[in-house]
């Protein structure tokens, strides 16, 4: 189950490689509007006050599918930082 922690920075949220590949396909299928994968983030367990899962959600469709899968080189998930200011980024876990 994906995990979010709250940090002096923002955000930072670690998915397995199964949840980054179903968030991803949610991304790829042509319906990855904020709704679709706020939907998709809440169905792999992130929970947490609306504007936390709406940035969330939004650092992941800035960033893209092809990034966050480049992010998941290792195969094994990834951490994703979303500052409160400034551009979203990942890194493998």
């Amino acid at each position: 189950m994906a995990t979010t922690h709250i940090v002096w920075y923002g955000v930072v949220v670690e998915f397995s490689a199964s949840e980054l590949t179903h968030i991803t396909n949610t991304m790829n299928t042509g319906a990855a509007g904020a709704g679709a994968l706020t939907v998709a983030l809440a169905a792999i367990g992130i929970t947490g006050p609306a504007a936390v899962i709406t940035s969330i959600a939004g650092a992941a469709l800035g960033l893209g599918a092809a990034a966050l899968n480049g992010c998941n080189s290792k195969g094994i998930g990834i951490f994703l930082h979303v500052l409160w200011v400034g551009v979203p980024w990942c890194r493998s876990r």
